[in-house]
């Protein structure tokens, strides 16, 4: 007789973004919609000035360096660590554990980055730092780990902007293999210089905010921050503990089409593969956290899928609220799944909804309850072919 594999829950949520530090500013700061971006300042000669970025709060990223516990002694910290850190601690104290618990003794802990320790890398280029011993986005799970307590398998996952749905998705194999009992999974990624070229090269940032589905768009928001999921089976559950939700999907693909430019067929794909994993038809998904950079043809792909293949899902983007987080933005729509689950409310789009280009049931202006909310579909997908989605369902 096969054993069914076990169930998958969230049982504790973290963050640092843009909107500050911790789930409840996050949580206030999508629902409001508020400006949170700033300029970018020019990084070489020749680069346009006026290009608009979203960063972690001072006094949040005081808290972080404060609570990491990772960056003393050193005179530049890892930011990237530091927030991965930071997010991890609130998600094991949301979900009722501690670095001493034993079930966290054994944890996998799984992160999702896409430019790592990017930061120490370009301060060693500008000979401001010899990286010594430092390089390395794999010591982000080493000190991750460390922070929860866990002596278990810790690894990173580089996907680029589809990083932590694909580290969620390794995190639910290990779990459903009966590897461990509990997960930590990461999504984090600081400010990077090498990003911003490399976006301003590509002409994807400029003076106006990132605006998902608009007809108007035209620009992405980079931004900062990480995001944490703790993930534990069913026989892990304590009697006081109650599921954000059920993760019934975390589905991983790669079409290789293009090395920036998404490929309608893979996307399309990674979106059935997800239902087929989780066992539903489109028509059973209530709301997306879209992936939805604000730029041309990454929207117009998504969107026209939301259009013909699931048009009664409620869609929202919230990179026009906080930015796109790079490899922690499936991090980002994550967390806001879960807690549109325990809420039963969608946040709104940062647009108007004379704006929309396309048919789908995007939501815009205010919060919009949803109290009969059974599924969240989150969306993240990468420069390479990368694509990535999370789907979870309600438990009470």
């Amino acid at each position: 007789m096969t054993t069914a594999a076990p169930r998958v829950f969230v049982t504790g949520l973290g963050i640092i973004s843009p909107a500050g530090a911790d789930r409840h500013a996050y949580w206030d700061g999508l629902c409001s919609t508020a400006p949170l971006f700033g300029d970018l300042p020019p990084l070489y000669e020749g680069m346009k000035p006026g290009a608009i970025g979203a960063w972690v709060p001072e006094s949040a990223r005081k808290a972080a360096l404060a609570a990491s516990r990772i960056s003393a002694g050193t005179t530049r910290p890892r930011m990237a660590e530091v927030y991965a850190a930071y997010a991890a601690t609130e998600a094991i104290a949301d979900a009722g554990l501690c670095a001493a618990d034993t079930s966290l003794s054994r944890a996998v802990v799984c992160v999702g980055t896409s430019d790592g320790q990017a930061d120490v890398l370009e301060a060693v280029c500008a000979g401001v730092d010899d990286g010594s011993g430092r390089f390395s986005s794999a010591g982000i799970g080493s000190s991750v780990a460390r922070v929860v307590g866990s002596a278990g398998p810790a690894f990173v996952v580089q996907a680029t902007c589809a990083s932590t749905n694909a580290a969620l998705s390794c995190a639910r194999d290990a779990l459903r293999s009966g590897l461990a009992e509990t997960a930590v999974v990461v999504g984090c990624d600081a400010y990077s210089q090498k990003n911003i070229i490399g976006f301003s090269s590509l002409q994807a940032i400029g003076p106006a905010a990132c605006r998902p589905f608009s007809r108007s768009r035209r620009f992405v928001t980079p931004a900062e921050g990480a995001g944490a999921l703790v993930l534990q089976t069913e026989r892990a559950l304590r009697p006081d503990q109650v599921p954000y939700a059920e993760l019934v999907a975390a589905s991983i693909s790669n079409d290789a089409s293009h090395p920036t430019a998404p490929d309608p067929a893979g996307v399309r794909a990674c979106h059935r593969r997800a239902l087929e994993e989780a066992g539903l038809e489109a028509s059973a998904i209530d709301v997306i956290y879209a992936h939805g950079t604000g730029s041309r043809i990454n929207d117009a792909i998504e969107g026209s899928i939301f259009v013909e293949d699931f048009p009664h899902a409620a869609v929202t983007a919230v990179k026009g609220t906080i930015g796109h987080m790079m490899g922690a933005a499936g991090a980002a729509g994550a967390v806001a799944a879960c807690l549109t689950l325990r809420h039963r409310l969608v946040p709104p789009t940062a647009i108007d909804a004379s704006e929309i280009e396309l048919g789908m049931d995007l939501v815009t202006g205010a919060a919009r309850p949803v109290p009969d909310v059974r599924y969240v579909q989150n969306n993240a997908f990468g420069f390479g072919g990368n694509n990535a989605i999370s789907i979870f369902r309600r438990t009470s």
